[in-house]
């Protein structure tokens, strides 16, 4: 399984405009194969994080590739990315017992 964090600072002011059309985006994601995990109001007034999961590296670039040229992503782009100041993503393999440091 891939973990995606996505960490976003918003412009001033614009978190709760901001979480009102991420919930649009969220609407199509499984549609599209990306798995919402959760998201999260940080103690920073304008950030925002979330996390999305997906089977495999092969499946997240399709899915991405899908989802971002979806008619639903279309319609909704140019209201969102304006809030966004600076974006932050970790890509992240789970780690297992078997094989793994821990």
């Amino acid at each position: 399984m891939i973990y995606e964090l996505r960490i976003y600072r918003l412009h001033p002011g614009q978190r709760t405009a901001f979480v009102r059309q991420f919930r649009r985006a969220r609407r199509f994601m499984k549609k599209y194969g990306v798995t919402f995990v959760a998201a999260w109001e940080t103690d920073r007034e304008d950030e925002f994080a979330w996390m999305r999961a997906f089977p495999s590296r092969k499946a997240r670039d399709e899915a991405i590739d899908a989802y971002y040229n979806s008619p639903e992503w279309l319609r909704i782009v140019d209201d969102l990315r304006p809030m966004i100041r600076r974006r932050e993503v970790r890509v992240m393999d789970k780690v297992t017992d078997k094989g793994s440091l821990l």
